[in-house]
């Protein structure tokens, strides 16, 4: 390959972050959008899919923000903390979540946003997301907060592919 065409791939790869976070960004206000006004056909990706909970939404909007700031080196020191800031909420959703399944207890966090119904969701636990999903949003966020690690990428590039390659 040549040098040229070897920067430009350089710079091609570079726009996924912001490209990535822009979307899930998104598509994290749509679904909150859904829910404040309640529409339905907002709250799901696509029709006939189960709705996504406004925890998750709220992660998505977060963990973009968090991306968003995160994918330049030279971004300023209260710029890196607040994306940290948005990860560690993240992780607390995410901790919290899991801590609720694995306990059998409902620690309040589900539908502190909005009401979901579990007649509408058919699931026994209403607003709450799905345990893969939790997980997804615990390996993403360690991913993030170790964006900042100057001895290597390997541990966040490996949080994020597993989160990628998990069922949903």
């Amino acid at each position: 390959m040549t040098a040229q065409l070897k920067s430009s791939f350089h710079i091609s790869l570079e726009k996924v972050p912001r490209i990535a976070s822009m979307v899930v960004f998104v598509v994290g206000c749509i679904v909150l959008t859904g829910w404040q006004l309640d529409l339905p056909a907002l709250t799901s990706i696509l029709p006939g899919m189960a709705t996504m909970k406004a925890n998750s939404a709220l992660a998505f909007i977060l963990c973009a923000i968090s991306l968003w700031l995160l994918q330049n080196r030279q971004t300023k020191r209260p710029a890196r903390l607040l994306a940290n800031a948005c990860a560690a909420v993240v992780l607390l959703i995410a901790v919290l979540t899991l801590g609720e399944y694995l306990s059998n207890r409902d620690f309040g966090i589900d539908q502190l946003l909005f009401q979901d119904h579990a007649t509408a969701t058919g699931t026994s636990f209403p607003g709450r997301m799905s345990p893969t999903t939790a997980l997804n949003f615990l390996l993403l966020s360690c991913a993030l907060l170790l964006i900042d690690n100057r001895w290597s990428s390997w541990p966040n590039q490996s949080l994020a592919l597993m989160a990628s390659l998990s069922p949903a």
